[in-house]
């Protein structure tokens, strides 16, 4: 008897130990070319803010929306609004690694390539600064000194990871898993680009650090238009968010208030927001594994990427990750409204 009492109390610890372990919150070094809320940067954040499913070890900003001095004043502020300030912040590329600015780039959606300073954020600038060292460093350091633990989250252009994998030769080996918002696969539904015809934004604003971030060995999680094209908040949703008094829920009523008064049937697709639900609940999402890879070359594909069932030719490096094609839209966005108005 004192035999089966002793076996079952092994089984008992070990069910507790698995558990306990499966419960540990992701650690997570959250990447980002950052703009308050409504952008969808700033979405994605309060979402991981409020979710305790993440550890947040520190977070880093790029160009990309706006400029990286904009993106740096603003997510300082985010962190003050939600009483985050302990968060550090690391300020990271300035320019992607190639792509100069153009007059086509000029006339869309995008201030990567700014030199302004940046405007002052809602409320005042923070009365915190970033930390002294870059984002490069901080990444580089912090996956360094626990490989196989920390996950990168990159929801702008990768030039900070791309830039990390330079610096040192067993960074890329030693990160955990990269979770990146980019691309559009036009083999799948909805695969159409939002910047050109086939290229998706956080992509074509730095082709060559897509390309060489996918092709460096990271296990990777893909969340491109083709899953964001599965959303829409509408104006439902947006009253069901502003319905708590937050900071933050007050700085959305300020800001996208008016614009749903004026456009009551509007609908914003979401983005950053997927990326970063799809690492609390990998369920959330539907994948397929295909081989990845972007267009480098300086023509009318620049910044494409492109996926495929088998390698083709050009693309014999290209990787296999996991590809967002589609959403489990209710349970998502209500765990996101429930979360994000904490």
């Amino acid at each position: 008897m004192r035999h089966w009492i002793g076996i079952a109390a092994m089984l008992l610890l070990m069910c507790a130990l698995a558990a306990t372990s499966h419960a540990q919150p992701h650690k997570v070094i959250f990447d980002t070319d950052f703009g308050l809320p409504p952008t969808d940067d700033g979405w994605a954040l309060a979402l991981a803010l409020g979710s305790p499913e993440l550890e947040i070890l520190g977070v880093t900003t790029v160009a990309g929306n706006f400029s990286v001095e904009r993106a740096t004043a603003e997510v300082l502020k985010m962190l003050e609004l939600s009483s985050r300030e302990e968060l550090p912040v690391y300020q990271g590329a300035d320019m992607p690694l190639v792509h100069a600015p153009s007059d086509f780039a000029r006339g869309e959606y995008g201030e990567w390539y700014s030199g302004d300073p940046p405007p002052m954020p809602a409320g005042g600038f923070a009365s915190k600064s970033a930390e002294s060292i870059s984002a490069m460093d901080f990444m580089v350091r912090t996956v360094l000194d626990a490989p196989g633990e920390v996950t990168l989250v990159a929801i702008g252009p990768l030039t900070n990871v791309a830039m990390a994998i330079r610096q040192h030769p067993r960074f890329a080996s030693s990160v955990k898993q990269l979770v990146i918002m980019g691309g559009a696969i036009a083999q799948l539904p909805d695969g159409h680009g939002n910047v050109t015809p086939n290229a998706e934004f956080n992509f074509w604003v730095d082709p060559e650090a897509a390309r060489s971030v996918l092709r460096a060995g990271i296990p990777t999680m893909l969340s491109p238009l083709n899953v964001s094209r599965k959303t829409g908040l509408t104006r439902q949703w947006y009253e069901a968010i502003v319905a708590r008094d937050t900071p933050i829920t007050r700085l959305a009523r300020e800001r996208l208030g008016p614009r749903y008064a004026a456009n009551p049937g509007r609908s914003d697709l979401m983005y950053d927001q997927v990326a970063v639900a799809s690492l609390i609940d990998p369920t959330l999402v539907t994948t397929q594994e295909m081989f990845v890879d972007v267009d480098a070359l300086h023509g009318i594909n620049y910044g494409v990427s492109v996926g495929g069932d088998e390698p083709w030719p050009g693309a014999e490096g290209a990787p296999r990750v996991q590809v967002q094609y589609d959403l489990d839209w209710d349970r998502f966005i209500r765990m996101f409204v429930e979360r994000v108005s904490r």
